[in-house]
């Protein structure tokens, strides 16, 4: 008999913000076992402050976190990413001066997800095999964003946290570096994605949820949302 995917991660009416400004108000949503689910929104909607408090960057003002079952509220970064929780932030945040191979190395964390070597990394964006004694700081864009998720599958991830990884890029490197994030799944890991190419998104998501103003407003299937008048008229300018 085929096995039910679990909740990897389970948010219950989630709040959280900066100061006295709250940016998520009553936020509940699900990350099955191996599933890839979209946050869509316009900018400002509360999306980077929602994998904020997912990874322990921001702190959440009430509400539940739980990962694996545990509540992981209030955790910092490194706590939430030996559990197997990898944020991929908007950014990138790669060590400029050092090499891909260097930046590659400096992570060691095993968060207990499907093993990554530096070689499955190079297979996965065979362009940093190219770059490999190359500094960061000298890679296009592009190849500094499959850097950046290459180091976060360093960490054998269970969950990726993705924070807008196509932004800058070219329709090529979007292309690539989506289908990366979609292969993920055939290794056992799941994803939270974040993503301003929303069509793009939910071409290679399961699920998806609109955020607006710091609430859900909408939850359904990839295909349902992409079928969605509201979120056609709203989102895909359609």
């Amino acid at each position: 008999m085929p096995t039910t995917a679990y909740n990897l991660l389970e948010i219950s009416d989630l709040m959280a913000g900066y100061g006295r400004v709250t940016a998520l108000c009553d936020v509940s949503l699900n990350v099955a076992e191996g599933e890839i689910v979209a946050i869509l929104g316009a900018n400002g909607a509360g999306k980077t402050t929602l994998l904020n408090a997912i990874s322990g960057v921001v702190a959440p003002k009430s509400g539940s976190v739980a990962f694996l079952g545990s509540c992981i509220a209030g955790m910092k970064p490194w706590a939430t990413n030996r559990l197997g929780l990898s944020h991929i932030p908007e950014g990138r945040e790669i060590f400029p001066g050092m090499t891909v191979e260097a930046n590659l190395k400096l992570i060691d964390v095993d968060g207990g997800g499907p093993k990554f070597t530096i070689d499955d990394v190079l297979a996965l964006f065979p362009r940093l095999r190219e770059r490999f004694a190359q500094l960061a700081g000298g890679l296009s864009g592009g190849e500094q964003q499959m850097l950046a998720i290459g180091r976060g599958l360093m960490a054998c991830p269970k969950l990726v946290l993705f924070d807008e990884p196509s932004l800058g890029l070219s329709p090529m490197l979007t292309k690539a570096v989506l289908s990366a994030i979609r292969g993920l799944k055939d290794r056992g890991i799941a994803s939270l994605l974040v993503e301003q190419n929303m069509r793009a998104a939910l071409k290679i998501a399961d699920r998806g949820y609109v955020l607006r103003v710091g609430r859900i407003t909408a939850e359904g299937s990839a295909a349902e949302l992409l079928e969605s008048p509201d979120i056609q008229h709203a989102y895909l300018g359609l």
